[in-house]
């Protein structure tokens, strides 16, 4: 359990380490096309539209794969102050549930989101014509990156768990 445990974090490292780049490099193409956008607004004759459509899509997908790097961080919505007023064992029960919630919630998230992009594999943006469903497709990766963060932690605690009741005895 504890080499499947080293591998699934392991991988979790190295996706988290993908999406944070791509996180990095989306966002400084984002402000740096604002930007330009903001200049030719002001300076020049007018906004360019393409900047406009894409930066659109370039959030959109910064947004969710900037979830899945908050859900690797544990920084997820949770209830902690309630938590911490309870003995250890029943800590542990509340993250263990929290987290089978969070995975059901990634779980719809990846069902309807891969629903919703092939519904709209069709459709394409009117300036740059770009499928929207490719837009959309960030949702279920999200939800199916998302789930196997949520894996991860929970085989994590199990071990974890298990190395300190193993200290004890």
């Amino acid at each position: 359990m504890h080499s499947l445990n080293r591998i699934l974090q392991k991988i979790s490292y190295g996706i988290y380490k993908v999406f944070f780049v791509f996180a990095t490099v989306t966002f400084a193409a984002l402000l740096t096309m604002l930007l330009a956008n903001v200049f030719s607004r002001n300076f020049l004759t007018g906004s360019i539209t393409e900047v406009e459509e894409f930066s659109k899509f370039v959030f959109t997908w910064m947004m969710f794969m900037g979830i899945s790097i908050g859900v690797y961080h544990k920084k997820h919505l949770g209830v902690e102050f309630v938590v911490e007023k309870y003995p250890q064992k029943v800590r542990r029960a509340f993250v263990l549930i929290s987290d089978i919630l969070t995975m059901v919630l990634f779980l719809v998230l990846t069902v309807y989101g891969f629903k919703y992009s092939f519904s709209t594999m069709k459709m394409y943006s009117p300036i740059l014509h770009i499928s929207y469903g490719m837009v959309y497709l960030c949702i279920p990766l999200c939800g199916i990156f998302s789930l196997f963060y949520c894996v991860a932690r929970i085989v994590d605690d199990f071990c974890q768990a298990a190395e300190k009741g193993g200290d004890k005895t």
